[in-house]
């Protein structure tokens, strides 16, 4: 194989780490988004005004595109600043960590947006439980952080 495949091959874990990771952060928002509009709809039918704290539980999945974004410019740095010679021996290891770090944080987005949806309907129907929420939406958060951290810390 070619160098210049090899670090191609390479680069596309650094494309996979983004777009998985925001392939999540659609499919989050696709839960947590009707949601609050579900919530709302609910609240405006009973004569309540709207509540716009719930709008921390619709952002929550985005953050995981964020970390997909700096797990792609960790690979891409990495991949930049190796001698043409050592791709030959590392770019099985950067398509990996791409796809299965993106999977790990893109999953993570998705769990936690059901989480969130479920918050927004507990704090829209009682007017409590935003706290619980946070805490619990902040595990799946979590789990994002430590793909993240642990996928850079193991890049060759």
């Amino acid at each position: 194989m070619e160098l210049e495949t090899m670090k191609s091959l390479g680069m596309m874990g650094a494309a996979a780490a983004i777009g998985i990771s925001a392939v999540g952060s659609s499919i989050g928002m696709g839960f947590t988004g009707p949601a609050a509009l579900g919530a709302w709809k609910k609240a405006y039918a009973q004569g309540k005004g709207a509540i716009f704290s719930i709008m921390v539980f619709v952002g929550c999945p985005l953050s995981q595109t964020i970390y997909g974004f700096i797990l792609m410019n960790a690979i891409v740095s990495k991949i930049n600043a190796l001698p043409p010679e050592a791709t030959f021996c590392s770019w099985a290891a950067y398509l990996g960590a791409g796809i299965f770090g993106g999977l790990g944080i893109g999953a993570s987005s998705w769990f936690q947006a059901v989480i969130c949806a479920s918050a927004i309907d507990t704090v829209c129907d009682t007017g409590k439980g935003f706290a619980n929420g946070l805490m619990v939406m902040g595990i799946a958060e979590t789990i994002a952080l430590f793909v993240l951290v642990f996928t850079m810390m193991n890049l060759p």
